[in-house]
């Protein structure tokens, strides 16, 4: 702060000077109530002609064919307020367009197929800006930098859809109107959240999103909601390297859902911590081995997808009765290092969990015993809807003492549960061929004696012996 008192003197005068000039500066078409509004059926629209008024406005409807007629030096001079109806072009020049009106304070292009505007040149009396539904998508952060007395710039209900640094204004600017345009919210507006930088959008708290993913979501509750999750997982020591991002928003909870992904960056176990509600985690192609924090980490309970494929993991016994295992939506355990799985717990799980949707196991090591096999199989064939890679999964197995390996969903009892070196001939057929042979000698005994005894009323010995 300057400490002469003539500097303090002269701001003051500047100041006052300024605001005589500007501060309480209304629109004439404001005041007497002049708009686009129902302007394709104003009859000037025909001839495409502008409109003079004797209170130093000028509106044209769809072209300014008469303009020149009516661009005399005397009403140029006095001429404040500037209103295009329809812009016909695609760009707006203000260094070609605004040429022969260098004092107006007041510029409104509102229901134009306009989608791009120049930088405005440097300028002393405009004050007020109102582009207004037309195709605009873009705004440049110096398109308003030069216009030294400008207040107001109002862009609602146009196509813009991102602004990802705030806007170079004059000092003595007060508000922007950016509500009604269909922001892309997955692009960085989170600027919006810095008082210092966004106090002049005046109507931040109502823009919405228009974007698929967050469509009709405010604006700055997505913002917020980025920012918390990036300090999240930027504060954690397991998270630094892994992608945080919110992937959805509940409409009547307005809760956000996380996805965090951990990919590619050699992890020897799980992260020990996740943001709240993330529902989404993804690990593929590190080094872990241990699957045990999803049963006994309260971080993943209500992760409902996750994503393991390319790891070291042997086993998944330990989810066995766990929460986790009977409310997940998605487990991707392909080509990891998976020899068996515990068969009827998981049968159990996916019998008590409505949400299972996908479960992908291919490209394990399995090893099918024909116990493990034939129990294996029934499983996938009753889950085929939910386990969708069945057909990519393949087996180890043991057959004449030779390993073979085979699809499971081809593999036969046959295949798997043929002991090694087994005879032809079994020891039960061992068994009924004795037993043959003695009803045999019992009945050619019991033939013999019959004929003796008929023949010559010999007895057998063994009668005798009888009491």
């Amino acid at each position: 702060m300057p400490r002469n008192p003539y500097v303090i003197v002269f701001l003051a005068i500047v100041y006052s000077v300024t605001k005589l000039c500007y501060g309480d500066y209304q629109p004439h078409y404001q005041q007497h109530n002049i708009s686009c509004l129902d302007w394709k059926q104003s009859p000037e629209l025909v001839s495409g002609n502008c409109t003079k008024y004797k209170y130093g406005a000028l509106r044209c409807f769809g072209n300014w064919k008469n303009l020149q007629s009516i661009n005399d030096q005397k009403y140029r001079g006095r001429l404040e307020d500037i209103i295009f109806c329809g812009w016909p072009e695609r760009d707006f020049n203000p260094v070609v367009d605004l040429q022969a009106f260098p004092r107006i304070k007041s510029l409104t292009i509102e229901y134009s197929r306009m989608a791009h505007i120049i930088d405005f040149p440097e300028m002393f009396h405009l004050q007020m800006i109102n582009i207004s539904w037309t195709n605009l998508s873009h705004i440049g952060q110096r398109t308003f930098k030069k216009i030294h007395p400008l207040r107001i710039v109002d862009l609602r209900w146009n196509k813009l859809i991102q602004l990802d640094t705030p806007l170079l204004l004059p000092r003595a600017f007060e508000s922007l109107y950016l509500s009604g345009n269909p922001w892309n919210c997955t692009r960085n507006l989170k600027w919006l959240l810095i008082p210092e930088r966004a106090s002049y959008v005046a109507d931040r708290q109502t823009l919405t999103c228009g974007d698929r993913k967050f469509k009709d979501r405010n604006v700055m509750t997505v913002m917020h909601y980025k920012v918390t999750l990036k300090n999240a997982c930027q504060s954690h020591e397991d998270l630094k390297n892994c992608s945080c991002i919110m992937h959805h928003i509940i409409p009547k909870t307005h809760m956000p859902l996380y996805t965090v992904n951990c990919s590619h960056l050699g992890f020897n176990r799980l992260p020990a911590y996740l943001p709240a509600n993330t529902t989404m985690f993804f690990a593929n192609n590190n080094k872990i081995s241990d699957v045990s924090p999803l049963r006994n980490n309260i971080h993943y309970r209500y992760v409902v997808d996750v994503h393991l494929d390319n790891n070291r993991i042997e086993s998944i016994d330990v989810l066995e009765g766990g929460y986790w295992l009977e409310h997940f939506r998605l487990l991707s355990l392909r080509n990891n290092k998976m020899r068996k799985i515990p068969v009827y717990a998981l049968d159990n799980a996916l019998e008590d969990n409505a949400n299972a949707n996908l479960l992908l196991l291919s490209m394990n090591p399995w090893h099918c015993s024909c116990k493990f096999a034939m129990r294996f199989r029934e499983i996938v064939i009753k889950y085929g809807d939910i386990m969708r890679d069945s057909g990519n999964i393949t087996c180890k197995y043991i057959q004449d003492g030779e390993e073979k390996k085979s699809r499971l969903m081809t593999l036969t009892r046959e295949d798997v549960c043929k002991p090694k070196d087994e005879s032809k001939i079994h020891i039960l057929d061992w068994v009924n061929g004795l037993l043959a042979a003695l009803i045999l000698l019992i009945l050619g005994k019991l033939g013999y004696d019959y004929y003796y005894y008929k023949n010559y009323g010999r007895v057998p010995w063994i009668v005798m012996k009888l009491p």
